[in-house]
């Protein structure tokens, strides 16, 4: 299986804006691939159509077998739930919720929440955060924040993660664990990582970069 989408364009606005002009692309199971490029070149645009979070305006899109704008809204959120997860540039944990339950979240909406447990607390620990288990968000530094949000992220073992700029509000010994923690979950359990990040450096721990300007690769190679 693998993420396919063909001639992906995406316009926005009244005036029908392009941002996204024809994009093809074809991105193997268990890949570490990273999108690279100026603000306002389409990154975060293209990352949220692959996710299925977003629809092209024109072009088709598959993802594991699945097309989502053909598929039913139930069945889409239950492949979200299960088989996707996404890291964003901003925590968005729940202020009200403890570091354990914010982990435990996805879980609790499919009734699997005392099934999950044990591995949530497995991943707090493995992430270096476990002491901050019954802290809230608040409590917490922006480091131990973006790990927590990446144990929500893995709790129940996406065979995809799609991750924005994840490194966006953290210092560089914080961006560089959260780098490797996306390493190892690609090295190590085959997880396929898409990554848009505007750090050269972190693009290149990827296997393959690809390269946006003006809503249209420019560059694509392998890394590894």
């Amino acid at each position: 299986m693998s993420i396919e989408v063909a001639k992906v364009r995406k316009v926005f606005g009244e005036l029908n804006t392009p941002v996204l002009k024809g994009i093809d692309l074809k991105i193997p199971d268990g890949q570490f691939l990273s999108i690279s490029g100026r603000s306002g070149s389409g990154k975060s645009t293209l990352l949220y159509i692959l996710s299925t979070l977003d629809y092209p305006s024109t072009g088709e899109v598959t993802i594991d077998g699945l097309d989502p704008s053909r598929t039913a809204v139930e069945k889409l959120h239950y492949f979200r739930n299960k088989k996707v997860g996404f890291i964003f540039q901003f925590h968005y944990l729940l202020n009200e919720l403890t570091s354990l339950e914010n982990v435990l979240l996805g879980p609790r909406n499919l009734r699997l929440e005392k099934e999950k447990r044990d591995y949530a607390l497995h991943l707090l620990n493995k992430f270096d955060v476990y002491s901050e288990r019954d802290k809230y968000p608040h409590q917490m530094s922006g480091g131990q924040q973006q790990r927590v949000a990446i144990a929500r992220a893995l709790i129940m073992e996406p065979k995809y993660i799609f991750a924005d700029e994840p490194t966006g509000n953290l210092d560089s010994y914080n961006g560089l664990k959260v780098m490797e923690i996306l390493k190892g979950l690609n090295k190590n359990k085959g997880t396929t990582i898409i990554l848009v990040t505007h750090e050269s450096d972190y693009a290149r721990m990827a296997d393959r970069e690809i390269l946006l300007s003006d809503g249209q690769i420019i560059s694509d190679q392998s890394l590894s």
